[in-house]
């Protein structure tokens, strides 16, 4: 299904939104608040029928909720867990049949909304689910089992976790429906999740980290990535099968992120051919800033550009023909290249142009 946000150029989008980490803001449109005063998602599932979502005591009890943000995909995996049978899903009782089935039907309303926009896996991580370990290898085993029996689900899915055993748990829900699993991820600090990948004949996202650090420049990222390219080699995992992570970093924390993972990529795919994918999670690279949407855009075409044809993105929020429309001489492409690229340490010129209100017209 390769979206193509170049003509002509297939793009591998890893569709990165079914993951417990992900928020909605608690004064956003989507929250409601129903009789009682409970409070709700709102949302149109898969079919176009009105739905809420309503909030497991957990989501609403938690400081993320008192903070401003809930954990809608957590709030979903919850409640379908409770209405399951798993009373190890932290609810004080089982779920009404109305919640736990808005529940699924939302996890089916944000994979369908994926797919639909050129997904070529669903990445799901469960891993902010529970602190306990048996709960998130039985939040895996049931999200698999929900999104494989949607009708509307017509990818794979990529199992994403810090967990080896929660990546088995995946690997052995699944039926296979739609083709191969994508595992994320393998680096150097995690070498077994090559062997999980060589063994079940799956793809695999390959960090370009180190056994116990994360590299910063573009020198270290080449070099981890040789090693663990070698690796991969020798378990038999043809370099097709690799999705290579140079690393997006926060340009708000590290000036010289977004210049290093674009000159690593370059240099990889010299050194590599057209035969490995490069990807990473490029949103990373707006992580703490205003007028995200803009960043992302450029980061995306510099990195496309710089031969990454692969990305953990929501292909909802990636816009084709918005990006493709960039006047590169405008001063919002100039300001958040510049930012991307180093040239304007800490983004102090792109805040203050988004302060005064002179970015309105790009982030519209």
């Amino acid at each position: 299904m390769s979206k193509q946000l170049i003509p002509g150029v297939a793009f591998l989008v890893i569709g990165e939104n079914i993951h417990t980490t992900r928020t909605l803001a608690r004064t956003g449109r989507h929250l409601v608040t129903l009789d009682g005063g409970q409070a709700g998602i709102a949302y149109t599932d898969a079919a176009g029928v009105a739905r809420i979502m309503p909030l497991a005591e957990p989501i609403a009890a938690s400081s993320d909720f008192m903070a401003g943000r809930v954990k809608h995909v957590r709030n979903a995996v919850l409640l379908g867990m409770a209405a399951a049978g798993f009373a190890d899903a932290g609810l004080a009782g089982p779920p009404s049949a109305a919640a736990a089935d808005a529940a699924t039907a939302y996890l089916v309303h944000l994979a369908d909304r994926q797919v639909q926009a050129g997904a070529d896996w669903l990445d799901v991580n469960v891993d902010e689910v529970a602190g306990d370990l048996d709960v998130r290898i039985t939040a895996m085993e049931w999200v698999v089992g929900v999104l494989e029996a949607a009708r509307e689900v017509t990818v794979p899915i990529a199992l994403d976790s810090s967990s080896s055993e929660v990546l088995k748990a995946g690997l052995a829900a699944s039926t296979h429906p739609h083709g191969r699993l994508l595992l994320n991820s393998a680096s150097l600090e995690r070498p077994d999740v090559l062997d999980l990948a060589a063994a079940h004949g799956c793809p695999v996202v390959i960090g370009a980290a180190g056994e116990d650090s994360l590299p910063t420049t573009a020198d270290a990222r080449v070099t981890n990535t040789h090693r663990i390219l070698t690796k991969a080699s020798r378990l038999g995992i043809p370099l097709a099968d690799c999705h290579l992570d140079p690393l997006v970093m926060p340009a708000g924390v590290d000036p010289e992120a977004g210049a290093a993972f674009l000159d690593a990529a370059r240099r990889i795919r010299v050194a590599y051919g057209p035969d490995l994918h490069i990807t990473g999670g490029l949103s990373n690279v707006s992580f703490g800033l205003p007028g995200r949407r803009l960043l992302n855009d450029v980061f995306l075409l510099r990195a496309m550009e710089a031969g990454v044809d692969s990305g953990i993105i929501d292909p909802v929020a990636a816009d084709s023909g918005r990006i493709m429309r960039f006047d590169r001489t405008s001063p919002a492409f100039m300001l958040a290249e510049d930012l991307l690229l180093g040239r304007d340490a800490y983004g102090m010129e792109y805040l203050t142009a988004y302060r005064a209100g002179l970015l309105a017209d790009a982030l519209a």
